[in-house]
């Protein structure tokens, strides 16, 4: 990685820890954490709402990254192919829970934006077919409809661990019904989700 690269991805990483922390960041914050002057911040991205949305494409295109190899490992079975996509899907979006909101924080302030997350992983057309033709191999279901209602269940079932953590966490004064912080209580969580959906 050369020093410009390096650089940049320092303040990006410094901004989307702040907001993850605090769900906002000043550039002196930013510039403190990434040990990097304000004119770097301008260097790299003009202006702070600039910087949010390159944070989010930034991880978007992390995300869509490890999943595309997932799909496409040729070493992975069919429903090791889903169980692996699903759990990288919610460790990645636990891992990073400030692009939930660096999302509505650009959404809000432009309300013409299209976060990149969302057209890269949700909408993605490629990432879509595969993982409809994954369950089509395994469930033998030939109808569109029912396949896309499947695939819409597999990951409203998998974005429904992160709203419910964040609920949890933000709202309430019990125990989350799963345990995040339980890795095999996600992968049984997972497997779950995965069979109902298989049937």
């Amino acid at each position: 990685m050369n020093y410009e690269s390096e650089t940049k991805e320092k303040i990006l990483s410094a901004t989307i820890d702040i907001v993850g922390v605090k769900g906002e960041a000043t550039i002196r914050e930013i510039t403190e954490k990434a040990g990097v002057n304000v004119a770097s911040i301008n260097y790299y991205f003009g202006n702070k709402n600039n910087l949010l949305k390159e944070v989010e494409n930034y991880y978007a295109e992390k995300l869509f990254k490890s999943s595309y190899d997932i799909l496409r490992d040729d070493n992975l079975d069919l429903e090791d192919k889903l169980f692996k996509w699903s759990i990288n899907l919610v460790e990645y979006m636990f891992k990073y829970p400030a692009l939930i909101a660096i999302i509505v924080k650009l959404t809000n302030d432009d309300k013409n934006y299209n976060p990149v997350i969302i057209k890269k992983i949700y909408l993605n057309d490629e990432i879509q077919k595969i993982i409809k033709d994954i369950i089509k191999k395994i469930t033998n279901i030939e109808d569109s409809k029912v396949l896309n209602f499947k695939y819409m269940q597999l990951f409203s079932g998998i974005l429904g661990t992160v709203i419910n953590h964040i609920v949890i966490d933000m709202y309430g004064d019990k125990k989350s019904i799963l345990n995040m912080d339980d890795p095999e209580e996600l992968r049984q969580y997972i497997k779950l989700l995965i069979a109902s959906i298989l049937k």
